[in-house]
């Protein structure tokens, strides 16, 4: 993080270690807005990085942005984690009938 902004002519003015990637969105925004901070960098490796264009969405009103700098995840991992992708499966009900059965009339004539 250090030797990036060093290269890019960038100040730190905070740098926090999240060992258990438990900083929220709304942490770094408030970070950003008392440093008066332009651009948040997040590390490839953290989770908030998987939702970066969140965290750049929050910044905007405050006039920063993000940047995710690393080594990028495979294409295969950058598909966006949906809420349904870790909800169980409904399996469709199964039924013994045969498909001629519930066609059949199951009435009885009243005499």
């Amino acid at each position: 993080m250090t030797d990036y902004a060093q290269v890019e002519g960038l100040a730190l003015a905070q740098i926090v270690t999240d060992r258990f990637d438990t900083f929220t969105i709304s942490q770094v925004v408030q970070t950003a807005k008392f440093h008066n901070a332009r651009l948040v960098i997040l590390l490839a490796q953290a989770r908030l990085a998987s939702v970066r264009s969140r965290v750049a969405l929050e910044l905007e009103p405050e006039g920063a942005t993000c940047v995710v700098i690393g080594d990028p995840a495979p294409r295969a991992e950058q598909r966006q984690a949906r809420l349904t992708d870790s909800l169980p499966r409904r399996t469709p009900p199964t039924t013994t009938a045969a498909p001629s059965d519930a066609a059949t009339d199951t009435t009885e004539d009243v005499r």
